[in-house]
């Protein structure tokens, strides 16, 4: 499916810029979501959708609407947080390389916006917000499929809904994982040789796993957590621009709806070109029973 680019002359150097845009935010699509390239305001409100657990079914007594509550609701996400990033190129510098110097360096800005707004969403992620850890503290070493196995447990000790769960871990934790016997044992066959080839694990257990180096130091040793969509609502928005750029528009991923604002513009006093990449967003944490926190006894770097 073709990427989403608004109103954008730079089509080569954009595009390129969302592959590593989505591939660092995509466990964001684990938690309650409302991505658009729809502009907006900074502090405007966005509803985000979030659907929880239904009430418990009923014996029959004559009214089949009795007892039809759920937790369905839309959960209010000011737009308050705003990142940007912003690389330039001098003539001499184009003039003078034979790759393609702008975009490559739009493309690691891309991924260090991307890297920050998603170490900035993570950061709500505390025991204050969600309570004591699913498991108690381990070492990387240690973590393995039957630990796995102890944190669905826990999930389920929590009421936490069995479908859309997601596992999301740091670096450390998810190598140690891909060395598990049981797990390596299970990608063997030619159809499931992502594991060892490619270091992916897509479901284990139950969850859909997601590997990140974005999880915040917040002083609480956090390394993952396992997720429902309920716990946690965020949005996104294209900001529009009010000063005249020579380029400006929205870069969307037209599945998760994932977007982030381009604008380029010239200093001519200096011959430069500068690009900024910039990202609109808000986040809110919804019900603390919707994930499980998990940490280690590793001092933090």
């Amino acid at each position: 499916m073709a990427n989403t680019i608004t109103d954008l002359k730079d089509v080569r150097i954009s595009q390129a810029a969302l592959m590593p845009w989505m591939t660092e935010l995509l466990p964001l699509t684990a938690f309650s979501t409302n991505f658009s390239p729809d502009a907006a305001d900074k502090l405007d409100t966005i509803k985000v959708p979030v659907i929880g657990m239904p009430s418990a079914s009923s014996d029959y007594e004559g009214d089949y609407t009795a007892n039809s509550d759920s937790e369905a609701s839309s959960v209010p996400v000011v737009l308050n947080r705003h990142k940007y990033k912003t690389v330039h190129l001098t003539a001499k510098e184009a003039a003078t390389t034979a790759i393609p110097l702008l975009e490559k360096l739009v493309t690691t800005a891309a991924q260090q916006l991307a890297i920050d707004v998603m170490t900035d969403i993570f950061s709500c992620i505390t025991a204050a917000n969600y309570g004591s850890p699913a498991i108690p503290a381990l070492p990387a070493e240690e973590f393995n499929y039957k630990t796995i196995i102890k944190i669905r447990e826990a999930c389920a000790a929590g009421k936490m809904p069995q479908d859309q769960r997601s596992l999301i871990l740091d670096n450390s934790f998810f190598s140690s994982l891909l060395a598990d016997d049981i797990v390596a044992k299970s990608y063997i066959t030619p159809l499931a040789q992502s594991g060892v080839v490619d270091a992916k694990i897509n479901r284990i257990a139950g969850f859909s796993l997601y590997e990140t180096n974005c999880i915040p130091d917040n002083e609480e040793n956090l390394v993952g957590f396992a997720a429902h969509p309920s716990s946690l609502a965020i949005a996104m928005r294209y900001l529009t621009p009010i000063a005249n750029y020579d380029e400006a528009g929205a870069v969307t991923d037209p599945v998760t709806g994932l977007t982030f604002g381009y604008l380029r513009y010239t200093d001519t006093k200096s011959n430069k070109v500068y690009i900024t990449l910039e990202a609109l967003y808000g986040y809110s944490v919804v019900r603390s029973a919707g994930l499980k926190r998990i940490v280690t006894t590793d001092s933090a770097e």
